[in-house]
């Protein structure tokens, strides 16, 4: 319509002017300009004005004095650059209101609570979702909260190859390169623990969203496709798809699945957080260890390219029948005398979506002590009323990421280099190093189990807050760590080959037991339904770290050896300044305040046993918070 009536009346206009003496520039701006104009500003077109006395006709020099008096008053030229530039405005704050909306939306985790068929149907063990609230049920098996343990722990364990990637280095050099110390295919190890930690960090709201189930659908479909493209790519001997296929694909897949069941957990053990986190990310420690015995003989058998196929496929297979058993409880979920979000509740609470009215079947699974009640009050209330933006900006989330990284700096250094460390240093042969470097992972999984458990051991026996129950356990973590980098420069100048590795077990074990008891502390924290997205982003300070800091380390120690220093007194430089960095760890703990008054009071307070060492009031109004639906009000 535009096409056509817009030419028309521009056509017979400009004739028009045409025709009265105008030229092709007073004919083409002088009248259209100025209504364009007009439209912008939202004005009405300016009413023709009245004929001239006499003959009732406006002559050729009367209408030029009036096109002379409007570009004077504001040029063609100057009225097309007003007009572009306004509507230029529009348009810019148009797209800034819209990514500012969508940046809001993706931060915002609406609350969706069952319909009566989904209720229904996840009553059983396996369940699939037909769309539009459809749903088909294998009536075999009745669904019992802790298939999830083994759920997520098979999850994890097919993810946890991640840490055998060094297998496939040398593997992966001589097939491409022609040379098994080429150094090019670790790099796939570095971007996918990069993008695994962005991942977690930015879909961690989308997995709240969702579910785990759908979680671990698309990050299975990612993890197989990489897997994919990195056997095409050894085939072909490019290097760059196994860059994009294990580096990109497969660090989204991996970072998907490693959040999407432990958000689950958190939501499902409001009563052994500290265990049901440990239990599940226990899996990723204890596939770190085996597929590094799986890797080799497959490479044997059926080649490098080939390994890719039949290990992903073996991996997306568990993972897929893992997802049909992950979901998240319904929105009145109660176990242990414990709502999802540790709240304790007098009475059996019923089910309000649903059609028919039915109490929890989990309600009466266990019971909360009394001597538990007041403690657990007294926090939960206020942490399930925080919105994820709130918690984002919360100071004690930014002292628990530095914390956390503080946690696993030395850990990762050590992980990648323990195997170098043993031969180089204290000159013990392959295979020894091999076996030292399995049994560290076994404590690796021991620590992430063992640790989250003792959280929760900790907070029943001496009836504390869970939240600062998990803050003690990082205590000892740090200064096991702290004890056992200020010794280790000492062990390595004296050749004591026993005694270091016992301390990097025993370090190994407090690094895993930050993974393990980091999601209970975080849900203590910030709420049940903030946890995948706050899990997500605090996974970033271990992907920082094992990407900056592996970089770091390994230049400050080629540094020192092309400087003609030793290879011990090189590993003792950089040791001692992660040393530093774990005392910065430390000293942040000391301020993430679990305390309920401390947080939830405006302002900025600290206590120290009960006693305010810290008060600045803050501005006289209130804070914003989440309803029960999950919108910021």
């Amino acid at each position: 319509m535009g096409g056509v009536v817009g030419g028309i009346t521009f056509n017979d206009t400009y004739g028009n002017q045409i025709a009265d003496g105008s030229d092709i520039h007073e004919a083409i701006f002088g009248r259209h300009i100025v209504s364009i104009d007009s439209i912008i500003e939202g004005k009405q077109e300016p009413k023709k004005e009245e004929p001239l006395a006499g003959n009732g006709v406006v002559g050729p020099q009367e209408q030029q004095t009036q096109f002379t008096q409007v570009v004077d008053a504001h040029s063609s030229t100057d009225l097309l650059s007003a007009s572009f530039n306004r509507m230029k405005a529009k348009s810019n704050k148009t797209c800034i209101q819209s990514v500012q909306t969508a940046i809001a939306s993706h931060w915002t985790v609406p609350r969706k609570p069952c319909s009566p068929e989904q209720y229904d149907a996840e009553e059983w063990l396996f369940t699939f979702y037909l769309g539009k609230d459809r749903y088909y049920s294998a009536h075999c098996l009745r669904f019992s909260r802790w298939h999830l343990f083994f759920a997520s722990f098979l999850v994890q364990f097919c993810i946890g190859s991640l840490y055998s990637w060094s297998v496939f280095n040398k593997p992966i050099d001589n097939y491409v390169f022609k040379d098994p110390k080429a150094g090019y295919a670790v790099n796939a190890f570095y971007t996918a623990v990069g993008v695994f930690g962005t991942t977690t960090a930015i879909m961690g709201p989308w997995i709240e969203r969702n579910g785990p189930r759908y979680g671990v659908v698309l990050g299975t479909t990612s993890f197989l496709l990489g897997h994919v493209i990195v056997a095409i790519g050894v085939a072909y001997k490019e290097i760059a798809a196994v860059y994009v296929g294990y580096g990109l694909f497969g660090g989204f897949g991996m970072g998907l699945c490693y959040i999407a069941p432990v958000s689950a957990l958190q939501k499902w053990f409001p009563d052994y957080r500290g265990a049901a986190a440990g239990f599940a990310v226990a899996g990723y420690g204890a596939g770190a260890v085996a597929w590094a015995k799986v890797y080799r003989p497959c490479i044997e058998a059926v080649g490098v390219s080939s390994t890719f196929l039949v290990v992903g496929c073996a991996m997306a297979s568990t993972m897929y029948l893992c997802a049909i058993v992950l979901r998240t409880p319904h929105l009145e979920f109660t176990v242990g005398g414990l709502n999802i979000h540790g709240e304790v509740v007098d009475e059996p609470v019923t089910v309000t979506d649903c059609e028919d009215q039915t109490t929890s079947k989990y309600q009466y699974e266990s019971t909360a002590s009394d001597n538990e009640i007041d403690f657990i009050i007294s926090t939960n209330a206020q942490v399930r009323k925080l919105s994820l933006i709130d918690a984002i900006k919360s100071p004690d989330f930014l002292c628990m990421y530095l914390m956390f990284f503080a946690n696993q700096i030395y850990g990762l250094v050590v992980l990648s280099k323990l195997s170098n460390m043993c031969t180089d240093i204290f000159g013990r042969s392959g295979d020894e190093a091999a076996n030292i470097v399995s049994i560290n992972g076994v404590f690796n999984c021991f620590g992430r189990l063992f640790f989250s458990l003792a959280s929760d051991l900790v907070a029943r026996s001496f009836n504390i807050e869970h939240a600062f129950a998990r803050k003690c356990v990082f205590y000892t973590t740090l200064m096991l760590q702290v004890a056992i980098v200020g010794t280790t420069p000492m062990l390595i100048r004296k050749n004591q080959y026993t005694a270091f590795v016992i301390e990097i077990f025993v370090l190994t074990a407090s690094y895993g037991g930050g993974f393990g008891t980091i999601p209970a502390f975080l849900t203590d924290m910030f709420g049940a339904f903030n946890i995948g997205a706050m899990h997500g982003l605090i996974l970033t300070a271990w992907s920082i770290g094992g990407v900056v800091g592996g970089i770091t380390f390994n230049n400050a120690y080629s540094r020192q050896i092309a400087a003609g220093v030793s290879i011990s007194d090189a590993y003792v430089s950089t040791v001692n300044d992660i040393f530093v960095l774990i005392l910065v760890g430390l000293a942040v703990l000391f301020f993430v305040r679990t305390n309920a008054m401390d947080r939830f009071e405006s302002g900025y307070h600290f206590s120290i046993f009960g006693r305010r060492v810290i008060s600045i009031k803050g501005k006289d109004e209130h804070p914003k918070k989440a309803d029960p639906m999950g919108q910021i009000i």
